[in-house]
């Protein structure tokens, strides 16, 4: 049974909140720019660059990569727990994102710009501890600014619809990063060359990281009545989130999809580059800043943020839950499709990309807004507010699927045969293939069935913000 909150915490949290000014909206949501362009041009860009243009084989790689997500998804229980607990004038939240700006946009460049070697070969080890040093302290410095900030935006309004516009506005700022960063490496690799290019892309688009994330840390405001709270030891907190009945399935889907997303992300320039190849036609046609695969990705979340406001106004008729069904059931066909890829298939590509950027855009504002409805059930049975202990568990089951999968893809990749930088072997495409198609088709159907079990809509948000006094 439900317990009420205990009273000295009861009166303060009281105070309903909606009606948010566009300002305010705006001031948060920056911060996913910054988080977005980061984690779009690691995730793709930096197996890609680490295999076919340092020399470091893409076994050792995959162990360099997995090592650092799982440190990191680990560290992410401590950081809801420290950013839960924290009072300060400035509030729980932007310290953390204040102090975290500069030293990531900095560790970010320094993880693009390795020691040259003359023979990669001889240096593995080397190349090996560099690579997994700057990536663990990069994702490390993301995980101090990222789980405050997503919680962040969970505290920041009552309201089941407003919520949805609060992660969706957020969102739309994380998609113009997504986009910011399937233009710009391309471009600034182009400008400046090889492995300088790399170099200077980490340079700039690492003080521009810093810049927005830093802007978001000082413009958004906290609501103090939320400090103070106690929390509790943060893996016992998990153990806590996971009673949370709702929060199990929720939680289960969206792991699931994050599997399913993980595979392409990491496969998608092998893809382009060794399946698709680059057509006559657009070697005469098209800059040679563009590579292929810089226009998918760009074709893909320019999809994603024109789709948001239709499924906010889905959303809005059908609920979050039934919303977020239709585009895993869109997403399911389009990666199954994605296996009849061949030599030369840009437009067949291009169509896929359209429609599962589409759904990627649902999946983007939908999940994180259901768990804010979920965390204030949890205030009825708990009288803390612990959005930091749900979103660290909400990114621990991102990273540790990313991690896991990621590893398998370019293991599989090296044992297959797979050669940087030279014409694939038959087996080696098909293997492509069915990882970057019916592996992910899967686990979105997954995805889709633990979803089945998730019953918490817009009637039993009221009755949970009644019980507080926040109706």
């Amino acid at each position: 049974m439900s317990a009420a909150p205990h009273a000295p915490e009861a009166a303060p949290a009281a105070v309903r909140r909606s009606g948010l000014a566009f300002s305010t909206l705006a001031g948060y949501g920056s911060g996913n720019f910054a988080f977005s362009l980061l984690g779009l041009v690691v995730a793709v860009n930096l197996q890609f660059f680490y295999t076919d243009i340092v020399g470091l084989s893409a076994g050792l790689v995959s162990w360099a990569l997995l090592f650092a997500r799982l440190f990191d998804a680990f560290v992410d229980p401590l950081m809801g727990w420290a950013s839960d607990r924290t009072h300060t004038r400035l509030g729980r939240r932007r310290p953390y994102l204040l102090a975290a700006a500069l030293p990531l946009g900095l560790a970010f460049h320094r993880l693009f710009a390795p020691p040259a070697v003359a023979d990669p070969a001889q240096a593995q080890g080397m190349l090996l501890g560099y690579l997994l040093a700057l990536y663990t302290l990069t994702y490390f410095l993301w995980t101090v600014g990222a789980i405050p900030y997503y919680s962040l935006g969970a505290e920041l309004s009552d309201d089941y619809h407003e919520r949805v516009r609060v992660i969706a506005v957020r969102e739309g700022f994380g998609l113009a990063g997504l986009l910011a960063a399937t233009i710009l490496p391309a471009y600034l690799i182009h400008l400046y060359g090889g492995r300088a290019g790399y170099a200077a892309m980490g340079a700039i688009l690492g003080g521009g990281t810093g810049l927005f994330l830093f802007l978001s840390g000082v413009v958004t405001r906290e609501r103090p009545e939320f400090q103070g709270r106690p929390a509790m030891n943060p893996y016992a907190g998990i153990a806590a989130t996971l009673r949370n009945a709702w929060f199990r399935p929720l939680l289960a889907a969206f792991a699931a999809s994050a599997i399913a997303g993980a595979v392409p992300a990491v496969l998608v320039i092998y893809v382009s580059v060794y399946i698709i190849g680059t057509p006559e036609w657009w070697l005469r046609s098209i800059p040679d800043w563009l590579p292929p695969w810089s226009y998918y990705l760009l074709l893909y979340f320019t999809s994603a943020v024109l789709s948001l406001p239709f499924w906010n106004r889905l959303a809005g008729r059908l609920g979050k839950r039934a919303t977020w069904g239709v585009a895993i059931a869109l997403a399911v066909v389009t990666s199954a499709a994605c296996f009849w890829l061949r030599e030369g298939s840009v437009g067949y590509f291009s169509l896929l990309l359209v429609l599962g950027g589409v759904s990627f855009g649902n999946y983007q504002a939908l999940p994180p807004a259901m768990v804010a409805d979920l965390i204030d059930h949890d205030e009825l049975d708990t009288g803390a507010r612990r959005e930091g202990a749900y979103f660290a568990l909400w990114s621990f089951a991102s990273k540790a699927g990313n991690a896991v999968t990621g590893f398998a893809a370019l293991q599989v990749l090296e044992h297959v045969g797979y050669v940087p930088g030279m014409p694939q072997t038959p087996l080696v495409k098909s293997w492509m293939l069915w990882m970057y198609s019916w592996f992910p088709a899967l686990f979105y159907a997954i995805s889709g069935i633990f979803l089945l079990r998730y019953r918490f809509g817009r009637s039993e948000l009221d009755a949970a913000q009644r019980r507080l006094g926040r109706a």
